[in-house]
């Protein structure tokens, strides 16, 4: 069965699912559950929904059932897939309530949607005991949905991210189950590459099942091994290292894009052998950091994508390769390049991307940690106009002001903004962001009366998540009818002319109004935070932040531990684990050597 763990600690499985089905009380309350949970709708596009929506497929005899979903301008973001028992319940609900075909299923907020949800989740639990269900909301519904079909289901991952709008397979990594060399075996012995133990011979005698298995330990080792560096220059070399230390990789390599040109900044394999005449205009190269996608060749000699390869391959001895992005998914500027002596399969290609990414997100976290340290860095401020910027358009929608109190990674590379609203109402401005793709979640943490304090979970476009994605801590943002300013740092090493050519081409109606570069005093409130944080480790700086700004030190709390764990996207005795392990760091720090009970300045001195 499948069992998924929600974001909030709930654990729901099939049965849990049904348990809480039958806690609805209206036939629309449950076409609501239904729609989240078995077709992965999200809030706002469930309200959009319409009869019309629904379409019939025949495949060799067998009907089918496909949804439209609304984009919200009036055209098709996606086909979602829908069950048939869902299809039925759903003409059903149409014939009911008398409903014609351009007419909206469920015509409330997003905001009620979400509401709907919970209301049911609270009945569940009253009904059962079980406390668990209180936490249940459209984002569990939604996790469900993709953990069932990828764990229980076996539906492949890039269908489950095209019905269900996750835009990537990267997206939904957190929900694939975990494999040992046994599932990966078996999965191999089901195609055509491997007959029987013994394998498929490829070009130069090796068999496909034992090449494979050599290079899953290669890039696993390179994985395991990105945890263990502490700068930029040891996460590529130990890449390297790992990648060709044994089959079937002759040569590996990190490029990284500076201005016009690639510098090559790490390399292993090879006997020394230096590669010469990578351009970022052309090439494979070229078609990777523009494409974000990995390119391969069976042979560098014929594949004229190669060219600057070929004197390499001759000195290093390989035919095969592979260039791959390392980043997140957003503008790229280095690539991972491997040589090899038979070609790459589907299977290798996809754990080499995988390696890219765990590339990037470790280079980020150290160039992030080095700007905390830094002495100097430089300060950029924008101002954009670009209604396509989340915040800029909030604020000019709603002609209001949100300024920002802190911001903290989510799951999946979203991240979860505290801002405090003011011009407009939390709960007008809730509904508004909720039907927007940029936001999985929203809520509000506290009502000041002339303010509010929103919590926002943004995965989609803005300014300030751009500027963090390419590695810049956001100090400042304030949106205001329409204008957001941002105020970012990066470390001096930075391509700065680059950084900002990335923002400005997302977002064209965006300028940089100041660059300047800032010192950091040795001995000041910013170091001694500094140092801290070097102490922690990147989810217990993220849980801690999230806590403070959502108001849970607070009395009363502004949030439970439930709320922070389903923004953050970890379960609540994960959250509760990191908070206390990040507190004791944070209370040993100030309190190391200062006076103790007993200490003749103490207040609990005797008399």
């Amino acid at each position: 069965m499948c069992a998924a763990e929600t974001d909030a600690g709930t654990t729901v499985t099939p049965s849990a699912y049904r348990r809480l089905r039958r806690a609805t009380e209206t036939f629309r309350a449950e076409l609501v559950v239904r729609l989240a949970g078995e077709v992965g709708l999200r809030p706002a596009e469930i309200t959009r929904v319409r009869p019309g929506d629904v379409g019939t497929y025949d495949r060799e005899g067998t009907d089918h059932y496909f949804l439209a979903v609304p984009d919200g301008d009036g055209g098709t973001d996606r086909r979602a897939y829908l069950p048939p028992d869902v299809e039925h319940d759903l003409r059903q609900f149409v014939r009911a309530n008398d409903i014609d075909d351009d007419q909206r299923l469920v015509p409330v907020s997003p905001r009620r949607v979400q509401m709907l949800v919970a209301e049911t989740g609270e009945r569940a639990a009253d009904r059962t005991g079980d406390e668990r269900f209180r936490s249940v909301s459209s984002r569990t519904l939604r996790q469900f949905f993709a953990r069932r079909l990828l764990a229980e289901e076996g539906v492949d991952p890039h269908v489950v991210a095209t019905v269900g709008g996750w835009g990537s397979i990267e997206r939904l990594e957190r929900f694939l189950p975990d494999l040992d060399r046994g599932d990966v075996a078996a999965a191999f012995e089901r195609t055509s590459l491997v007959e029987g133990v013994d394998g498929t011979a490829v070009g130069d005698g090796t068999a496909v099942g034992s090449r494979f298995d050599a290079a899953f330990e290669r890039i696993r080792a390179a994985a395991d091994a990105l945890s263990t560096a502490s700068t930029r220059d040891g996460i590529e070399r130990q890449a390297c290292d790992h990648l060709v230390d044994g089959d079937p990789y002759a040569v590996a390599w990190i490029g990284h894009q500076r201005g016009e040109s690639i510098s090559v900044t790490a390399a292993a394999g090879a006997d020394g052998a230096e590669l010469d005449g990578v351009s970022p205009d052309d090439g494979a190269v070229g078609e990777v950091l523009a494409t974000d996608d990995v390119r391969t060749t069976e042979d560098v000699r014929s594949d004229s994508a190669f060219a600057a390869w070929r004197d390499h391959a001759d000195a290093a001895g390989y035919r095969a390769a592979t260039v791959v992005p390392v980043g997140n998914g957003e503008s790229v500027d280095t690539v991972l390049g491997v040589g090899t002596t038979a070609p790459v399969t589907d299977r290798e290609r996809a754990l080499l991307s995988y390696l890219g990414r765990r590339l990037g997100q470790a280079i980020t976290v150290v160039e992030q940690r080095r700007l905390l340290l830094a002495d100097t860095v430089v300060e950029l401020t924008f101002e954009s106009d670009d209604p396509d910027s989340f915040f800029a358009g909030l604020s000019g929608e709603h002609d209001c002001t949100v300024t920002l109190d802190g911001v903290v990674p989510g799951e999946a590379g979203s991240l979860v903004y505290f801002v405090t609203l003011s011009g407009a109402g939390a709960e007008q401005v809730l509904s508004w962001a909720t039907d927007r793709a940029a936001v999985d979640d929203a809520r509000l943490v506290r009502d000041y009366g002339d303010e509010s304090l929103l919590e926002l979970v943004v995965s989609g476009s803005d300014v300030a998540t751009a500027l963090v994605e390419h590695g810049a801590t956001v100090g400042e943002m304030e949106a205001t009818s329409g204008t957001e300013r941002v105020v970012g740092q990066v470390s001096a090493e930075t391509d700065v002319r680059r950084l900002v050519s990335t923002v400005t081409d997302a977002f064209p109606e965006t300028e940089l109004v100041t660059k300047r570069e800032r010192d950091r005093p040795a001995e000041t409130p910013t170091a001694f935070r500094a140092s801290l944080r070097d102490s922690l480790t990147e989810k217990q700086s993220a849980v801690l932040q999230a806590a403070f700004h959502a108001g849970y030190f607070e009395w009363p709390r502004g949030s439970t531990a439930e709320e922070l764990a389903d923004a953050i996207g970890i379960t609540s005795p994960t959250l509760h684990n990191h908070l206390r392990r990040a507190q004791q760091k944070l209370l040993t720090a100030f309190f190391t050597d200062d006076q103790r009970p007993g200490d003749p300045e103490s207040p609990w001195a005797e008399d």
